[in-house]
């Protein structure tokens, strides 16, 4: 099962609600591209909801630490 995602506003907070797999390639571009485009719309405040993540690699890990850092900055 690859990745999918679901956004929600509450209370000024974007709330991405993940599931599936987390790995090399699809799974962490969806989320790479989800977080760029809540960027773009000036959304700062953004949790990651992993409740339904069955399955994250070592590449998931590094794209949650990369847009961690890009929200940060």
């Amino acid at each position: 099962m690859t990745m999918k995602s679901n956004s929600r506003r509450v209370d000024g907070v974007t709330i991405m609600d993940l599931s599936g797999r987390i790995t090399l390639g699809e799974g962490s571009v969806v989320l790479r591209d989800q977080i760029r485009e809540h960027l773009g719309k000036g959304e700062k405040k953004i949790l990651l909801n992993l409740g339904d993540v069955t399955y994250i690699d070592s590449s998931g890990i590094g794209e949650l630490v990369s847009a961690f850092t890009t929200v940060r900055n």
